[in-house]
Order: structure tokens, then sequence, then C-alpha cells
């Protein structure tokens, strides 16, 4: 794990960008919450509050309707973007610093394999491709962890693979343009964090149905957690909350940037990441 006691990207003089791509969905706009709370959450001393935009980019264009009346809903800018359009993401992209990508479908056993992979890898992919084409230094995926033993998500874990490697082998391996230097006058390198999480506990909201998800899977991860054991760990229940704060460190804390290509399991994301 990296260090948390780093200063943030948002630390310098200028204003950082932030570009949520699902933005308005169960796990993006979360995260988008977790960057608007970080600065918050910074000490005094600090100017990450009012320097870091939160940009949340969706089919819609539209704050979720149940975060409508939330303050932190108030301080994101919601734009209309199709994650599979190469344009329509370079213009959402522009001015961005930083690029979270939180897109994905689950396997419905009515949907082609095709169509799987495509929705996983190509909608998070595509913005990915547009970060490095408009100069963003800095890549945070939400991925997967995938358990081996339940079957019928060899799709799913293809398109999550292809981002990944998309993440680590093109976006952290070029080089930043957006003028960033390292204290010994170079440029940086670009960095990638990808978080794999397995399943994610909290609540998720269809329109004004609220769905529990957390009943069942928080006493299972407390369960799993008696066991101590981490290749079970592995695969058990993360919280929202932890994942959504995951990012939002991913998104804006120096040392991440400096870390090339990150990876942050699930059991890292259970225990490194609950406050």
């Amino acid at each position: 794990m990296v260090s948390s006691s780093s200063s943030v990207v948002a630390s310098a003089a200028r204003r950082v960008r932030v570009v949520v791509w699902g933005g308005s969905g169960y796990v993006g706009s979360a995260i988008a919450r977790a960057l608007v709370r970080h600065g918050d959450d910074a000490p005094s001393s600090s100017s990450v509050k009012s320097e870091v935009d939160v940009v949340c980019a969706s089919r819609g264009g539209r704050a979720p309707a149940w975060a409508t009346r939330d303050d932190w809903s108030a301080r994101v800018t919601w734009v209309a973007g199709d994650a599979l359009d190469a344009q329509a993401c370079e213009r959402v992209n522009a001015g961005a610093d930083v690029v979270v990508t939180a897109i994905g479908v689950l396997p419905f056993p009515w949907m082609s394999s095709e169509d799987i992979i495509k929705y996983n890898a190509e909608t998070n992919v595509t913005p990915g491709r547009a970060a490095l084409a408009t100069g963003a230094s800095r890549l945070v995926v939400v991925g997967a962890s995938i358990p081996p033993f339940v079957p019928g998500l060899a799709s799913y874990a293809k398109g999550k693979a292809i981002v990944e490697a998309f993440a680590r082998d093109e976006f952290a391996s070029t080089v930043s343009t957006n003028g960033d230097e390292t204290q010994h006058g170079q440029r940086r390198r670009r960095s990638a964090v990808v978080l794999k999480p397995a399943a994610v506990s909290g609540t998720r909201r269809a329109g004004a149905l609220s769905i529990p998800l957390w009943a069942a899977l928080d006493p299972a991860r407390k369960v799993l957690r008696l066991v101590g054991n981490s290749a079970i760990m592995a695969n058990a229940p993360v919280p929202l909350e932890n994942v959504a704060r995951a990012a939002a460190r991913a998104a804006l804390e120096d040392a991440y940037g400096d870390a090339g290509f990150t990876i942050i399991g699930n059991e890292s994301l259970i225990e490194d990441f609950s406050s």
C-alpha cells in the first residue's frame, strides 16, 4: 500500500480537475462524494478544498435523483458524455489532471460475451485513451477481483483485464505532457492506479428504489474476516465507502502520482481504507 502521509496533488498553487466517468452510477457517485469530502477533511493548512474541481460524466449528464438535494452533488459539475465516443471523451477530459473510470455492467445471462467485454473494457479504455490525448497525468480505474469459484464470469473477467492492461502497459508507461516535473527537473511519468474490489457492499439505488446490498454482504464479510485467510479476504465483500475513499486518495495524493502503476487489492480496500 502507498503511504497516506504524503501531501495531495491539490496542495500546489494550480487547481486540479478530476473527471469521473460513470459518475452517476453506484460506485462513481460514491467516488465523486468522496472527492468532495476529501477536500473537506483536509487540514486547515491545506488548499485542497478550494482547488479540486470534480466533474462527473455520464450519458444523462445529471446527478442521480436521490443525490440532487445533497450538498456534495451541488459542488460537482455534471456533464453528458458517451464513454464509447472518443471525441466526446476528449471534450469532457479537456483540462483534466486526473481521470477516474468507474463504468461496468454485471454479466447478466441475456447479454452476449461480446457485449459484456465491450461494456466493461471499451467504456473504460476509451476515456483512458482520451486522457492520454488531452494530457492527464493520472488514471484511476475501478476494476474487480473475480472469484475463481464463481462460474460464468469469463467475459466479465476478460473485460476488466483489458482495462487493467491498458492502465499498466499504455497509460503508466508514458511521460506526462502537462508540464509537471520532478524535483530533479525531469518530466513525471504518468501514473495509473487500479482498484480491484470484490462484491461492493452498500445501498444501490434504482430510481426511487433502494436496494440494501449491505444487509447480506456486510455479515458475510464479518464472517470471512474471522477466518483471517488472505485468499478468502481477496474475495470478501468490501464497503462502498472504502472503494470510494481509496479512489479519492489515489486521485489526489502525491504518493500515487509517483508510483507508476499501482494495484489496490480487495484485502487492502477492506483493511486500509476504512477511514
